[in-house]
């Protein structure tokens, strides 16, 4: 996820405060997570979900597992 916490590019703030609203929109499940230690279980949690609902499904990794993004020529 762009455009969260630690976003050096102000341009990308749009579109982080956009992504999961309009993935909600238009009817797809959004999980998130926001730590390191949650990326595999919400991965399979949300690839679960899809193959038995089929449905859309998307995995929004937070910023701060990669923690704060720095420019550099």
């Amino acid at each position: 996820m762009r455009g969260e916490w630690g976003e050096f590019n102000p341009w990308q703030a749009p579109m982080g405060q956009a992504t999961e609203p309009a993935l909600t929109a238009m009817g797809v499940r959004v999980y998130r997570a926001d730590t390191p230690e949650a990326i595999a279980e919400t991965v399979r949690a949300a690839a679960m979900f899809a193959f038995s609902s089929y449905r859309a499904v998307a995995v929004l990794i937070g910023q701060r597992v990669i923690g704060a993004k720095r420019f550099e020529k």
